[in-house]
């Protein structure tokens, strides 16, 4: 495990974005929290420290190809994505995997200093993980350790499905024996079609689950690069909850 990054008071909100899975709805959610930051008149930066398999996934009617790139406009953001992004990896497979056949060594100090570059005159941060928790950056080091040195609260995405109740519990509870918060639990919509009877039931057995966490209701967003349509969305489902401080 990386050893923990220095921080002080002075540092902005830190939200560390992972998931249940892949394809979840991960930068769905950490792009409309930045809208809604930026409704609220909060200053917000966002970064994606490993990104893979970009040249596979299609441009959006925006014209935006990456989680990246959508992190960087939901926040207005004029940082380079050398920065936002300090590694591109073309495979679309967990950064261990994908930088280890691109021969490619993730260096933390890179990531340590272009965290301190985002979180430079704003409010907020969000830092939008791979994947799972738990999903691997190198041999010895995972999302959830990058989020432990970073000292990063977590935002909890889950796809509402057959299978979630299993998977957020397995991601809680790893969260939990590291001593990573997880400042809430975001249950998304996957679709705008009727409900089956687990998407009915999810969230309710969440509550009932995890009776000490806030669990939030993300809707189906069918214009996910319409940053007015995610703003709203957002605050439908509560996130603004997300914006504030803890209290001590």
């Amino acid at each position: 495990m990386t050893k923990p990054m220095a921080t002080s008071s002075s540092h902005p909100i830190r939200l560390g974005v992972t998931g249940t899975d892949t394809g979840i709805g991960k930068t769905v959610v950490s792009c409309a929290l930045a809208a809604r930051a930026r409704v609220l008149g909060l200053r917000v930066a966002a970064m994606k420290p490993i990104e893979s398999g970009v040249v596979e996934r299609p441009v959006s009617e925006s014209g935006l190809a990456s989680d990246a790139d959508r992190l960087r406009a939901a926040c207005g953001s004029l940082l380079p994505l050398s920065v936002v992004r300090p590694y591109l990896l073309e495979e679309p497979l967990a950064p261990m995997i994908a930088a280890a056949r691109a021969n490619v060594e993730i260096d933390f100090d890179v990531l340590d200093a272009a965290l301190a570059q985002v979180e430079q005159h704003v409010e907020i941060v969000l830092v939008e993980g791979a994947g799972g928790l738990l999903v691997p950056i190198d041999l010895r080091v995972s999302y959830l350790d990058l989020f432990a040195r970073w000292q990063t609260p977590l935002l909890l995405v889950a796809g509402n499905k057959l299978g979630v109740l299993n998977h957020v519990l397995l991601t809680v509870r790893a969260a939990e024996v590291a001593g990573v918060p997880i400042r809430a639990i975001v249950l998304t919509a996957l679709s705008d079609r009727d409900a089956s009877v687990a998407e009915a039931t999810n969230y309710d057995a969440l509550v009932t689950l995890l009776p000490h966490y806030t669990i939030l209701r993300f809707p189906w967003v069918d214009r996910p690069d319409d940053l007015d349509a995610l703003a709203t969305a957002a605050e439908v489902g509560g996130l603004d909850v997300l914006l504030a401080p803890l209290s001590p």
